[in-house]
C-alpha cells in the first residue's frame, strides 16, 4: 500500500501524459500510468481507439470464409440435432444473414462495448467503494478498465491477423493465443483441450493489467485482485469445457 501512494505522489508534480503515452504505458509501466489516469481519469480518447480496433478487427475474422463457413455449419448442425430437415431454402437463409455478420457485429461493438464496459464499471465501483469502503469514483474506475482495455484490443488485432494470414478456426473459435497452443496434440473435443482454448493469454495479462490499475486506484496489493479475477476467469474456462467438450 505505501508503494502505491508512493507511485501516486510521484505523478503529482509530472505534466499528464497524452494518450499514445498512455497507451504505451499500459504495456511497459502500467503502474504508474494508471497513477497518472487515476490522477486525471479521461477515458474517451481510449476508448474510440480500442473501439476502433476491436471493430475493424472482428469485421476482418468475421469476414473470413472459413468462419462463416464454420458458422454456417454450426448453425445447421443444430438445426438437425432438434430433429429437423434443412432444406436448401433454409441452408441460403442462413448464409445470407452471416454475410451480414461482419457489419452488424462491427457495428454493434461502438453501442453494446461502451454499454457493457459502464455496466461492469459501476459493480466494480460499488464493490470496492460501496462494500469494501474505498474512495475510488465511477469516474476513475471507468478511465481505469478503459485503459486496460488496450489489451483485448490488441489480441483480437493478433487474432485477424491470423484469420488474414489463413489460420483455421476450431469449430465457431478462431485462432488465438490460448493456452491449447501449448498441447496441440489433445483430442480436439476433450475437456482438456477445450478448457485450455478457452483461457486466452491476452486476457490473463489484461486482467494482470486490470488488478494493477484497481490496486493503484483503492490503494490495495495487486496479488489478490488478480487472482480473484484469474480465479473466475478459470472457473468460466472449467464450465465452458464441462458443457461443450466431448469427453
Amino acid at each position: 500500500m505505501t508503494e502505491v501512494a508512493s507511485v501516486s505522489e510521484s505523478v503529482q508534480n509530472k505534466p499528464a501524459p497524452g494518450l499514445f503515452a498512455r497507451m504505451m504505458g499500459v504495456l511497459f509501466s502500467p503502474k504508474e500510468t494508471f497513477a497518472a489516469v487515476v490522477a486525471k481519469p479521461r477515458w474517451l480518447g481510449v476508448m474510440l481507439v480500442t473501439l476502433v480496433m476491436s471493430s475493424a478487427a472482428y469485421y476482418v475474422i468475421l469476414s473470413s470464409q472459413d468462419m462463416q463457413d464454420a458458422i454456417v455449419d454450426q448453425q445447421i448442425r443444430g438445426m438437425e440435432s432438434r430433429g429437423n430437415v434443412v432444406s436448401d431454402q433454409q441452408v441460403a437463409n442462413i448464409e445470407r444473414f452471416i454475410g451480414y455478420l461482419p457489419v452488424g457485429y462491427a457495428v454493434g461493438i461502438f453501442i453494446l462495448g461502451p454499454l457493457f464496459g459502464a455496466a461492469i464499471a459501476g459493480i466494480v465501483t460499488g464493490i470496492f467503494t460501496m462494500l469494501m469502503g474505498g474512495n475510488g469514483t465511477f469516474k476513475q474506475v471507468f478511465a481505469v478498465m478503459n485503459h486496460a482495455g488496450f489489451i483485448p484490443a490488441i489480441s483480437v488485432i493478433f487474432i485477424a491477423g491470423m484469420v488474414a494470414a489463413g489460420v483455421k478456426p476450431i469449430g465457431v473459435r478462431p485462432p488465438g493465443a490460448n493456452l491449447g497452443v501449448f498441447l496441440p496434440f489433445l483430442e480436439e473435443t476433450s475437456f482438456l483441450a477445450v478448457m485450455l482454448r478457452s483461457i486466452d493469454m491476452f486476457l490473463l495479462w489484461w486482467m494482470v493489467v486490470l488488478a494493477i490499475g484497481l490496486g493503484v486506484l483503492y490503494k490495495r496489493r495487486t496479488g489478490p485482485i488478480a487472482t480473484t479475477l484469474i480465479g473466475l476467469y478459470i472457473v468460466v474456462a472449467l464450465l465452458i469445457a464441462t458443457f461443450t467438450s466431448g469427453s
